[in-house]
């Protein structure tokens, strides 16, 4: 069985993109929680299960096999079948108390808008087949409650950032340009995927390398030294607070000016070298502006989120939300490479 995802919908410059509730034999009307005087249905509940689960299903069963979804992943005591029905209704309280607050912040759906939900609620069911749309429960009502959910969530995240300071300086934005030579000293899987710590003698041996190196490095420059010694040379870009790198690594980087290249740099997984390329890649640096104003916008969205979630009353009625069943696996193909239009496909029987 396949159907095909709903086409991108743009809504005044959003990007709203849904797919179909399922019910397999469900009632789609039953009450999966409720926000006040708002319900969610099961409908809205079963799809994103499912539409999530069919999203992950070729990652998952791949590297953890075909019962992944009664896996306890985490160790927590709850299988990562239970662990969707959790994060789905997590997703589904931010939708509807968006929802709930929209008045508050002037937003409304336009009667442009909604003709957009409807044509492509209407093309998504005419596009799929009768038994997919039968297994996720798929009806015109329902596809435009999704669509018009996700838009709601666009525009009140654009309301609710509207003050967000935007102002960042050149050098908290500041991307400096880097080559890395790493020389592992920890250990090494072997040929049977075996992790195997080095012995201390391996240690020692691989220390004499770098130091042989490091020498080296006083006359020739790092590309040419890694070639010699058969490693490779990694280039990026980082920030001054990065925290991808070791404590170590990160102040030798930020005490080398253009063009210089480190001593030694030993942790206790590995020994570094490091030049530092460019003071500024000014691509890297706009896009980092870019990230650092995104993440103040989205630490503002969720902090006025959840003062609107105090006491408001979300309940989860867990013995509907239990009604929703993993049975079927999924897999994505795509049904031709003119149309370029992704599928799922239920493998289950097959």
């Amino acid at each position: 069985m396949k159907f095909k995802k709903l086409a991108a919908l743009v809504l005044a410059g959003v990007l709203c993109i849904s797919a179909l509730t399922g019910c397999g034999g469900m009632d789609v009307n039953e009450t999966a929680a409720t926000l006040g005087e708002q319900t969610v249905s099961l409908g809205i509940a079963n799809f994103m299960c499912k539409y999530q689960k069919a999203e992950m299903d070729d990652s998952y069963t791949s590297f953890l096999g075909e019962d992944v979804w009664s896996q306890d992943l985490y160790g927590n005591g709850v299988t990562l079948e239970d662990d969707l029905k959790n994060s789905t209704m997590e997703f589904l309280h931010e939708m509807y108390t968006l929802k709930a607050n929209m008045e508050e912040y002037n937003i409304s759906i336009t009667e442009e808008e909604q003709k957009k939900i409807k044509e492509a609620a209407s093309a998504f069911l005419k596009a799929n087949s009768e038994e997919a749309i039968e297994e996720f429960g798929a009806t015109q009502e329902l596809v435009e409650e999704l669509l018009s959910l996700y838009t709601i969530q666009w525009k009140m995240y654009e309301a609710m950032t509207v003050d967000t300071d935007r102002e960042v300086s050149d050098e908290e934005a500041n991307m400096r340009g880097y080559s890395m030579v790493s020389i592992g000293i920890a250990g090494e899987y072997d040929e049977n995927g075996a992790y195997k710590e080095y012995t201390d003698t391996k240690v020692a041996e691989l220390r004499g390398i770098a130091k042989k190196m490091e020498a080296a490095l006083a006359q020739k420059d790092l590309n040419t030294v890694a070639k010699e010694y058969k490693y490779e040379v990694k280039t990026g870009t980082y920030a001054k607070d990065d925290t991808t790198f070791e404590k170590e690594v990160l102040e030798a980087m930020n005490n080398l000016k253009e063009g210089q290249v480190s001593k030694m740099i030993e942790t206790k997984s590995a020994i570094y070298f490091v030049r530092i390329d460019k003071e500024c890649d000014k691509e890297a640096t706009e896009a980092h502006r870019e990230e650092i104003i995104a993440d103040r916008e989205y630490e503002v969205y969720k902090n006025v989120l959840t003062e609107m979630q105090k006491d408001d009353g979300w309940k989860v009625n867990e013995n509907v939300v239990n009604k929703i069943e993993f049975h079927n696996l999924f897999t994505q193909t795509k049904e031709s490479t003119e149309s370029k239009s992704e599928s799922i496909e239920n493998t289950e029987g097959k």
